[in-house]
């Protein structure tokens, strides 16, 4: 299962903390990484923040990774679950198919 995670800072961090959060955050990210678990990560440009693309099995071994990330506390979080685009289009044809049958024969 893929999820995009998109982070910001809400607030500032004292520069006592901010170093050692860093620092933090560099291992997060090579433990996640070295297991394949973040397949992408990115900062944004000029803000405290960025995102990544997770690769798990299950919403509770992200959940897992997640309660270890250590910007989590200071931050605004969003996942979105990812599918394969050629399948939601598949799924979406076909459903917009079945309305307008049911449409049709009901006129």
């Amino acid at each position: 299962m893929r999820f995009l995670i998109v982070t910001n800072s809400r607030e500032a961090m004292p520069a006592e903390m901010a170093l050692p959060a860093m620092h933090g955050m560099q291992a997060w990210l090579a433990e996640h990484r070295a297991s394949g678990k973040l397949e992408h990560v990115w900062s944004f440009a000029g803000k405290t923040g960025g995102g990544g693309i997770a690769n798990v099995e299950t919403h509770e071994e992200l959940d897992a990774m997640m309660a270890g990330f250590p910007f989590g506390q200071t931050s605004d979080i969003d996942v979105y679950a990812l599918a394969d685009i050629d399948t939601s289009l598949d799924a979406s044809i076909h459903a917009i198919s079945m309305m307008m049958e049911a449409v049709g024969a009901s006129a």
